[in-house]
C-alpha cells in the first residue's frame, strides 16, 4: 500500500491540522498495517482520530496521533473563583487511548529494523550526522546519482509524500 493509498483508505486520520506528515516508502505499509488495526478500534465516530506527526526519529518511526477532540468545558464562577471543568459524555477516549498506544508503539518498533526505501530488513546507522534505518542497497552513497552530495539520493529516494505543517 502506498501513501496516496493509504490517505484515500483512511482520509480522516491525515485530514486537519498537524505539525508535519512524511511517508517513508519502506514504512507505508508498517503504518498502514496500523491504520488498518486503529480503524477496527476505533466507534463509527472516529473520535477526532487524527495523525499529527509522522516522522523518522534515531532511525525508526515517530507516529503522534490526536484522539477525543469533542469536549464540552464548563467553568464555574464562584466569587473571584475561576475553575474550568472538562466534562465528557463518556470516557471512551480514556479506554481507547491504551490500545492504540499499543498499536502506534508496535508500528514505532518494526520501523526500527525495516528499511526506510524497501522495507526489507534493515540496522540503524549514523549518515552525515543522521540515524537512518537502512539496508545495503540503500545507503546514501549507492543511491547518489552523480554530482549528488550526502542524503540528496537518501531523500529523493525514501520519501514518498510529504505535508508540511498546517
Amino acid at each position: 500500500m502506498n501513501g496516496a493509498l493509504l490517505k484515500a483508505r483512511f482520509p480522516y486520520m491525515f485530514e486537519g491540522d498537524h505539525v508535519g506528515l512524511t511517508f517513508y516508502r519502506g514504512w507505508t505499509p508498517i503504518l498502514g498495517r496500523a491504520c488498518e488495526q486503529i480503524d477496527r478500534l476505533l466507534p463509527p465516530s472516529k473520535l477526532g482520530f487524527r495523525w499529527v506527526q509522522l516522522r523518522a526519529d534515531q532511525g525508526c518511526g515517530l507516529f503522534l496521533y490526536v484522539l477525543g477532540e469533542f469536549r464540552t468545558f464548563v467553568v464555574n464562577l464562584k466569587g473571584d473563583s475561576r475553575r474550568a471543568m472538562l466534562f465528557a459524555a463518556y470516557d471512551v477516549v480514556a479506554d481507547l487511548a491504551p490500545e492504540l498506544d499499543r498499536v502506534v508503539l508496535e508500528a514505532e518498533r518494526v520501523t526500527s529494523t525495516a528499511c526506510m526505501v524497501c522495507g526489507r530488513r534493515a540496522g540503524a546507522a549514523n549518515y552525515f550526522g543522521t540515524e537512518l534505518t537502512l539496508c545495503s542497497l540503500h545507503e546514501p552513497g549507492a543511491l547518489a546519482r552523480c554530482g549528488e552530495e550526502g542524503l540528496e539520493g537518501f531523500w529523493r529516494e525514501a520519501v514518498e509524500w510529504e505535508a508540511n505543517p498546517s
